[in-house]
């Protein structure tokens, strides 16, 4: 388990981030923090692709729930992006 203080920067930007976004939030900290999935180093770059993918029509929430599925396996987490990502 982490110590309270290693995640006070996720926390900021999460609290600091509009609703519009909450999916994303949810997404990227599976993502970075639970499953330390390396194409995104931080949470500030996964949220960037994220609210860039969201705009643009991405099923953001259909993710989520896909990646919660994919128990953080790599391949499986691809196949999310593949299905409910951007064309």
């Amino acid at each position: 388990m982490r110590p309270l203080l290693s995640i006070w920067p996720i926390l900021t930007f999460t609290l600091s981030c509009g609703q519009e976004y909450a999916p994303c939030t949810d997404l990227c900290n599976e993502l970075v923090i639970a499953c330390a999935f390396e194409a995104f180093p931080t949470v500030d770059s996964c949220m960037q692709g994220c609210e860039y993918n969201a705009d643009n029509g991405a099923d953001i929430g259909a993710q989520l729930l896909c990646v919660d599925a994919a128990v953080c396996d790599t391949f499986q987490i691809l196949e999310c992006e593949h299905a409910y990502g951007l064309d």
